[in-house]
Parts: structure tokens; C-alpha cells; sequence
């Protein structure tokens, strides 16, 4: 047995859509193994069960909780020895700055699994430095608690500042500006996870339309992820750059 097959797992948020497909992934995995679930919602007797965060034996916790929940349960997994795997959106740039600081364990922030978000993103720096303008429209169903998106605040906030951004016609949850962009938010259950950034300058325009129609697309970045696990030291944020030194660019 090698180190990485002797990892135990907690999953936090065990019994949410991610949670659970996630579980179920590990389970098909010989390098991790599952042995507990916090989740005020979980009825099962399969795993341990946390009442809370506040003492855990874990080698690894995957954080899956609600946006509303996500600041308190990284404040009490700061005080384990946990390595972190953190795909919920939400944190406080207090807590994030916490995170940062953390040498001695990995922690590893992914605010989208999707690998189609990674590369716009990806792309979207490109583009960047060519057009005048951009506007991010992010849609998703309608029990999606923030917006916008963690994943259309952290491309804003990633985007140069002097790139200036356009007005966009349409009925919006919520219109908000960020880093000087604009973003645009759909609620509604016709949607998954969908993500539209429009460039566009004097003569033309360029769109980058990403579409999550099931969310077993996120297990191809948890794989990502899980397969580059041991390898990665220290903090670590978001899986366009893992992406990008596994592809070297």
C-alpha cells in the first residue's frame, strides 16, 4: 500500500448533489477511501458521521457545503491537520487570506470542477489583451443561493482592471460590476451552470459559451484534481492552473 492509498476522506456536504456523486467516485478509486460524512442532512449509516468540524481524524476533507455554510467550516478546519479540498463558492477574502497562509498542509480551492470553465478561463486571459471590452453572463437554476457565480466573480476579479466592460439588454436576477466588468445573472430552472463572456472591440466581437448540462462533468476535474493530489504542496487555487502546468502553458 503507498502513501496516497492510506489517505482517509471526510466529505463535507456529503449529502448534496456534489457531495454525493463525489462519494460515489471516490468509492471507484484505490488512492483515497471514504470514511466520513458531515452533513446535518445525511440519513445514511454508511460512513462516520461529524456533527461538526470542530474535531475531525481525516487525512483529507473535499468541502462541498453551502455558500452559507462554507466561511464557519473552513474556520473550524483551519484548527485540524486536514489537507483541504475546498469546491464551494462564498468565502470571505478573510477566511481566503487565512487559507493562503497554510505552508505545512496542502489546500487546494477549486471554484469550478468543470474543466470547459477552466479553459474559458484559460482563454479569457488570453483574449484579454486584444479587445476593449467584456461582459460575463452567468445562468444557473434557480436554488443557487449567490450571485453571481464564484466562478463569474473569480474570472472578473482575474481579468486586467484597465479592460473596461459593456451594458447588455436583458431580464437579470441580479446585474452586479466587479474589477470594473460587468456581470449578468440568470436564475432559473431551464439552467444547470452556463457562462457567456463577450469580448469585443472597434470591428468585432468574440463569445466564449460554456455549458454544464449534467453535473458529471464536474467529475472530470475532481479526477484532475485527486490524480495530481499528491504532487501539489501548500495552497493552491483553481483547476485552470492545474490545468495549465499539466499542459505547460
Amino acid at each position: 500500500m503507498n502513501e496516497i492509498a492510506q489517505k482517509t476522506v471526510l466529505i463535507s456536504g456529503g449529502a448534496g448533489s456534489m457531495g454525493q456523486l463525489v462519494s460515489s467516485y471516490i468509492n471507484s478509486r484505490d488512492d483515497f477511501n471514504l470514511t466520513a460524512i458531515y452533513d446535518p442532512n445525511y440519513k445514511g449509516n454508511e460512513y462516520k458521521v461529524y456533527k461538526d468540524l470542530s474535531s475531525i481524524e481525516e487525512d483529507v476533507v473535499i468541502e462541498f457545503s453551502p455558500a452559507a455554510e462554507i466561511n464557519k467550516n473552513i474556520d473550524l478546519l483551519l484548527n485540524s491537520d486536514a489537507d483541504l479540498i475546498i469546491g464551494s463558492s462564498g468565502m470571505s477574502s478573510e477566511i481566503l487570506s487565512k487559507l493562503k497562509t497554510i505552508t505545512d498542509r496542502k489546500v487546494i480551492i477549486i471554484p469550478n470542477f468543470s474543466i470547459g470553465a477552466a479553459y474559458q478561463k484559460l482563454f479569457s486571459l488570453v483574449l484579454a489583451d486584444n479587445f476593449d471590452s467584456v461582459t460575463i453572463t452567468e445562468k444557473h437554476h434557480g436554488k443557487k443561493e449567490d450571485a453571481p457565480s464564484g466562478t463569474a466573480i473569480d474570472l472578473a476579479n482575474s481579468l486586467p482592471l484597465e479592460l473596461n466592460s459593456h451594458e447588455k439588454n436583458g431580464d437579470f436576477y441580479q446585474i452586479n460590476n466587479m474589477n470594473n466588468k460587468n456581470i449578468f445573472s440568470i436564475r432559473d430552472d431551464k439552467y444547470l451552470a452556463e457562462q457567456e463572456v463577450d469580448f469585443i472591440n472597434e470591428y468585432e466581437s468574440f463569445t466564449l459559451d460554456h455549458k454544464v448540462n449534467d453535473r458529471r462533468a464536474y467529475l472530470y476535474g475532481v479526477k484532475v484534481v485527486l490524480d495530481l493530489y499528491h504532487n501539489l504542496e501548500g495552497f493552491n487555487l483553481g483547476l485552470e492552473n492545474l490545468i495549465a502546468k499539466k499542459i505547460n502553458i
